[in-house]
């Protein structure tokens, strides 16, 4: 019995330090993504965005994403690029960023938005940005991505083309990613009895009804878009509220 203890004590061992090391490891990549979200905030052509920093509050995006130096990520309707330029930033010259937007978009404001985008990432030097047009529910990427972002949008989606049309667009994103691969959702959260399409919000529930219905696990969320002095009534452009929105921000894995 003495035998079967020790041999079962050393086959532990091994297993608890390799456990041990590998979350060191993570938290280390973590940490020099924060590092080196830090130096971005303080360069001279992100100052503009500074404002935009306080709702967006991108060192606690990226803690609660656990994105490292070196990753392949996807910041799925990227717009103007605020996110794409806070994903370039964290995964580092090693890493890659496709910053995606579908048609619908590049025609938005008669182009303005997309510019945007395209003057941020000339401005930034941010050479691990791949900026593309995609439809969201045409990604041609298979097992490629560590993660994906995508934020404020799905609710205009999931009014749009329903259920169905939003899961097709999910298990596409699923494809495009890796195994283990985390993919993380922000939105502004609606509540039942309002009309949350015309007020561009959607339950949280729905988003992770969703999720679980595209075959994603490992459901988590984070509270650092939370504001209770939002009362879910009002559209989310309007000046009351606009960019202090209430979000819902919940992670998954692949």
């Amino acid at each position: 019995m003495k035998i079967s203890i020790i041999k079962l004590s050393f086959g532990i061992i091994p297993l608890v330090t390799a456990l041990m090391f590998s979350f060191s490891v993570n938290a280390a990549g973590n940490e020099q993504a924060l590092n080196n979200v830090k130096a971005l905030l303080k360069a001279d052509f992100h100052q503009p965005a500074r404002e935009k920093d306080k709702s967006r509050r991108p060192l606690k995006m990226v803690e609660f994403l656990g994105v490292k130096p070196g990753m392949t990520v996807m910041d799925m309707g990227a717009g103007a690029g605020y996110s794409t330029e806070i994903l370039s930033a964290a995964v580092g010259d090693e890493g890659k960023v496709y910053a995606q937007n579908n048609q619908h978009l590049v025609d938005m404001a008669d182009g303005k938005i997309i510019a945007r985008l395209y003057q941020r990432i000339k401005e930034g030097d941010l050479n691990n940005v791949n900026a593309v047009i995609w439809e969201m529910d045409d990604i041609p990427l298979e097992n490629e991505l560590d993660l994906v972002f995508w934020g404020n949008n799905i609710h205009d989606y999931y009014h749009t083309l329903g259920e169905q049309g939003t899961l097709e667009i999910l298990q596409g994103v699923k494809q495009a990613m890796k195994s283990g691969a985390i993919f993380g959702i922000v939105d502004h959260v609606g509540i039942d009895g309002q009309d949350n399409a015309s007020l561009h919000r959607i339950q949280p529930g729905m988003i992770a009804d969703l999720l679980k219905k595209a075959g994603f696990r490992k459901a988590e969320t984070s509270d650092i878009y939370v504001n209770p002095e939002d009362n879910h009534t009002l559209n989310v452009f309007n000046e009351g509220i606009s960019g202090q929105t209430d979000r819902y921000f919940i992670k998954v894995v692949k």
